[in-house]
């Protein structure tokens, strides 16, 4: 009997680790989580959500820093206290995810521009974006590829330029980019863009309203392409390998 007792016992503890290994990245610390499959960054021990979907993290403890959909901000773990600038990111892929209900259980203290946070904030936040985890890359002091989401966001303007990414090569004049729709290169020189998109995969409606939206934040640094040979030679070449990688792996 005791000895059935002890198996259902093991068995109850491994199944608690797994669903909590299934829901949380067991990486963050203490009792700073993020759901694995909303990206939700959450103090446990409160019960409190802090973001409702990052893109990028740092622990500098006892602070843990952080970029989501609804702002910049810096979390003190242990007096459960929230430095935070709020901002929405857009895009026409996205929806907001802006926290509307009060936080009863920490302290939030609204910053209304980044140079409110200290030196030392400010270095942490590029730490976080420099940070290489998960495949997370930051380009030309604006451009942030998320090692939690496909997402290649423009830090300038908060906008998300595409939430698809499946390939990124950083050259030295270009930032090359895959997306499940086409081809994305930004000049590192002088941030102008050049997209492709492939309107058989994307849809027509798709692809107009991502051209919209791109318009009208670009306006003359955008330029549409109509054909893959509009791409220099070089170029096509790596976007096609970034493409064929993909194809090969699922």
């Amino acid at each position: 009997m005791k000895k059935v007792c002890v198996l259902i016992l093991l068995g109850l503890v491994i199944i608690s680790t797994g669903i909590y290994q299934y829901y949380y990245q067991d990486s963050s610390p203490n009792n700073i989580v993020i759901m694995d499959e909303s990206h939700e960054l959450v103090d446990i021990s409160i019960n409190e959500s802090i973001s409702n979907r990052i893109l990028a993290v740092y622990f500098d403890e006892p602070y843990y820093y952080y970029l989501g959909y609804d702002g910049i901000g810096r979390y003190d773990i242990k007096n459960h206290v929230l430095d935070v600038l709020e901002f929405e990111i857009s895009g026409d892929e996205s929806r907001a995810y802006k926290i509307t209900y009060p936080r009863s259980k920490m302290i939030v203290n609204k910053k209304t521009k980044l140079e409110d946070f200290s030196n030392e904030d400010l270095d942490n936040f590029e730490k976080m974006l420099m940070n290489p985890d998960r495949g997370a890359k930051y380009y030309n002091k604006r451009w942030y590829h998320s090692g939690y989401e496909a997402t290649l966001l423009d830090l300038d303007k908060h906008l998300i330029i595409t939430n698809d990414v499946r390939g990124i090569k950083d050259t030295p004049k270009k930032i090359l980019i895959f997306n499940v729709s086409g081809f994305i290169i930004i000049d590192k020189e002088t941030n102008n863009m050049q997209v492709y998109f492939d309107e058989s995969i994307a849809g027509k409606k798709v692809r107009d309203s991502l051209i919209a939206m791109l318009k009208y934040n670009y306006g003359d640094r955008l330029m549409l392409l109509n054909s893959l040979y509009e791409i220099g030679e070089e170029e096509r070449t790596i976007l096609l390998q970034l493409r064929d990688n993909y194809v090969s792996k699922n």
